[in-house]
C-alpha cells in the first residue's frame, strides 16, 4: 500500500524570515630514582558509542512501498516513510515529521538545487536517511548568497538537519555547500555512503553531537574544517569516529576537529590542512591541524597521511596509538598531546619542527622515524596530570636532528629507558632536567652505542654552562670546552639574533647556529624566543618543513 504524502507548495515556508552569522648521566643498570621508573597513569575518557545501526549501514529500501515525488517548487514531507526523487528539481525539500518518525529520502539520478536556502532542510523527525541509490549519480547544492532564519535556527548548509541524519547508499552523491557548509546536523551525523564528495565554503561535514563514518568512502574539500563535532557540554558527545573507511580531506583549517574524542579503527585517512607543511604562513588566531580534539585520540590500525601547517595530530588531553602506518609532515608538531602521548605499535614516519611532544611520552612499541628541526621527542609540562617524562620500554626510535640548539630527546623531567632501540643523530642527543634511568634497551648516539644516557646543556665550559648574552654587536657569548655548547643570545635589548658558537672537543669555537634571545640577553635555550626562525631553533634537516608563524596551540 502506497504511503500518503502531504506536500505544501511554495507558501509552506512562511515561517522562514529572510534576514541578514640536570642531573648527571645514569649508567645502564643504575636506578637513579625508584619513583622515576614507575609508569604514570591518569584517568582516561571513556570510549564513545560509535556503533551504527543496520539501517544506517545498508541503504536499502523497498521501492514498492515508497512514494515517488514529482514536486514543482518547495515541498514539505510530514509523515514517516520512504520517498524517491529523480530528475532536475529546483526548490527546498523540507522534512517536518513527528518526533518518532523515520524518513528515508532516496535519490535516483536526482539533481536538487535551491538558490535561496538549503536544498534539504530537516525541521523535525526522529531520524532522516539520505540515500544515493545504487548505480545512480546525484547532486545537491544550495545558493551562494542567502540569509535564512527559522525561529532560533539559522539554516546555513546545503543539507541542514535539526535531528539525526544518516547519509548512505552505494550511488554517487556530490553535495555542494556554496553558501557556508555542505552538511550540518544539530544532532548526530552518520556517514556510510560509498561514494560521497563534499565541497564547502566553510565546513564539510558537521554533526554537533557526533560524526560517525563507517565503511564509507568520502572526499572533502572545505574552506575551513573538513569534519567537525562541537558539543563540548556532554562528556559522551562531541566526538568523531572513523571505522573501516577511506576519507580524503583538503581543508583550509583543521582536517578533523572533535570537541571531545576522536577514534579510528582500520581507517585510511589522508589530510592536507592549512595548505600543508609547505605553506609559508598562517593566521595565529586560527588552527590548521590535521586531527584535533579536546579530550583524547585513539587510533587502532589503518593508514594515515597528514600534511599540515600546524600539528599533524593534536589533543589537549591524551593520545594512544596502538597500530597503523603514519606519514606525518608538519611545520609544528607531528604528534602533540597536552597530557600523555602513548605509542604502543605501528609505523610512524614524522617530518616536523618537533616530532612528538607531550607532558608524558610513553613508547612501548612501534617503528618510529623522526626528522625534526627542533626537538625529536619533547616532554614539557603542558598539564598538571603528569610529571614531564620520556619513558621508552620498547619499539625502535630513529631520530635525526637539524643543526643548532636542537635535542633528540628533550625532557623537563625524567628520562626512563628499559627497552627498545633508540638511535639519535645530531648535536645534542639527550637534554633532561630530572633523573635518568637506563636499565635495558639499546641507545646509539651519532652511530656509537652508549652505556649511559648523556645529558647535554646549552652552554660551554667544563660544567656545561656556556656563555650567555651578547654584546652591543649582537654577537652571542663565545663558549666551548669539553662537551659544552657555545653560548647563544643577542644584543642588550634582547632583540638581536645572537650568532652562537659551538665548542668542539678541543675547546675551539665553530660558528654554527643562530638562536634567539630573551629580554635579559640570555639565549633562548629552547628556541622559543628566536626571531631567526618562527619558532626558534636552528635550520631543519634536509627535507624538513619550516614551522608555521605562531599557530594556535589549543582548540
Amino acid at each position: 500500500m502506497k504511503k500518503s504524502l502531504k506536500i505544501t507548495l511554495a507558501g509552506a515556508l512562511a515561517l522562514f524570515l529572510l534576514t541578514g552569522c640536570a642531573a648527571a648521566p645514569a649508567s645502564a643498570g643504575e636506578s637513579v630514582s625508584a619513583a622515576a621508573s614507575t609508569t604514570q597513569t591518569a584517568p582516561s575518557a571513556s570510549d564513545p558509542d560509535t556503533a551504527v545501526s543496520r539501517r544506517d549501514a545498508s541503504g536499502e529500501y523497498d521501492a514498492a512501498e515508497a512514494v515517488t515525488l514529482s514536486p514543482d517548487g518547495d515541498l514539505t514531507i510530514t509523515e514517516a516513510g520512504t520517498y524517491i526523487l529523480s530528475g532536475e528539481y529546483e526548490g527546498m525539500i523540507v522534512i517536518e515529521a513527528g518526533e518518532e518518525d523515520k524518513v528515508q529520502l532516496v535519490l535516483e539520478n536526482a539533481t536538487i538545487t535551491n538558490g535561496s536556502g538549503p536544498a534539504i532542510y530537516v525541521r523535525s523527525a526522529d531520524k532522516v536517511f539520505l540515500t544515493a541509490a545504487e548505480g545512480t549519480v546525484n547532486t545537491i547544492s544550495d545558493g551562494s548568497d542567502y540569509a535564512l532564519t527559522d525561529g532560533d535556527t539559522t539554516p546555513d548548509a546545503a543539507v541542514f538537519s535539526r535531528d539525526d541524519l544518516t547519509i548512505n547508499g552505494s550511488g554517487k552523491l556530490t553535495i555542494n555547500g556554496n553558501y557556508k557548509h555542505a552538511v550540518v546536523s544539530k544532532d548526530d551525523l552518520v556517514i556510510t555512503a560509498k561514494d560521497l564528495t563534499v565541497n564547502a565554503q566553510n565546513v564539510g561535514l558537521s554533526g554537533k553531537d557526533s560524526v560517525r563514518l563507517s565503511e564509507a568512502t568520502v572526499s572533502i574539500t572545505a574552506g575551513s574544517d573538513g569534519v567537525r563535532s562541537e558539543n563540548g557540554t556532554d562528556a559522551d558527545k562531541g566526538f568523531v569516529s572513523v571505522a573501516d573507511s577511506t576519507v580524503t580531506i583538503t581543508s583550509g583549517k583543521d582536517g578533523i576537529q572533535a570537541e571531545t574524542v576522536f577514534t579510528a579503527e582500520n581507517a585510511n585517512i589522508s589530510i592536507t590542512s592549512g595548505g600543508g607543511s609547505g605553506a609559508r604562513s598562517g593566521d595565529a588566531s586560527e588552527s590548521y591541524k590535521g586531527i584535533k580534539t579536546g579530550v583524547s585520540i585513539t587510533i587502532n590500525g589503518g593508514v594515515y597521511t597528514i600534511d599540515s601547517l600546524d600539528d599533524a595530530i593534536h589533543t589537549n588531553g591524551s593520545i594512544l596509538i596502538r597500530d597503523g602506518a603514519f606519514t606525518l609532515r608538519s611545520r609544528d608538531d607531528g604528534v602533540h598531546a597536552n597530557e600523555k602521548a602513548e605509542i604502543a605499535g605501528g609505523t610512524l614516519n614524522v617530518t616536523a619542527y618537533e616530532g612528538i611532544e607531550a607532558t608524558y611520552i610513553l613508547i612501548s612499541g612501534g617503528d618510529i622515524t623522526i626528522a625534526a628541526s627542533d626537538d625529536g621527542v619533547n616532554a614539557v609540562r603542558k598539564s598538571s596530570a603528569y610529571t614531564p617524562t620520556v619513558e621508552i620500554t620498547g619499539g625502535t626510535i630513529d631520530i635525526t636532528m637539524g643543526a643548532g640548539d636542537t635535542d633528540g630527546v628533550d625532557c623537563n623531567g625524567n628520562v626512563i629507558i628499559t627497552g627498545g632501540t633508540v638511535s639519535i643523530n645530531g648535536n645534542s642527543s639527550f637534554d633532561y632536567d630530572g633523573t635518568a634511568t637506563f636499565t635495558g634497551g639499546t641507545v646509539y648516539v651519532n652511530g656509537q652505542q652508549v652505556s649511559t644516557i648523556p645529558n647535554q646543556f646549552m652552554g660551554g665550559g667544563p660544567g656545561g654552562q656556556g656563555g650567555f648574552g651578547g654584546g652591543p654587536g649582537n654577537q652571542g657569548g663565545f663558549g666551548g670546552g669539553p662537551g659544552g655548547q657555545g653560548g647563544f643570545g643577542g644584543g642588550p635589548d634582547g632583540q638581536g639574533r645572537g650568532r652562537g658558537m659551538h665548542g668542539d672537543q678541543d675547546g675551539a669555537t665553530l660558528p654554527d647556529a643562530v638562536a634567539g634571545a630573551t629580554p635579559d640577553g640570555r639565549g633562548g635555550s629552547d628556541g622559543q624566543e628566536s626571531i631567526a626562525w618562527p619558532f626558534g631553533g636552528a635550520e631543519p634537516p634536509a627535507g624538513a618543513p619550516e614551522p608555521p608563524t605562531a599557530p594556535a596551540d589549543g582548540l
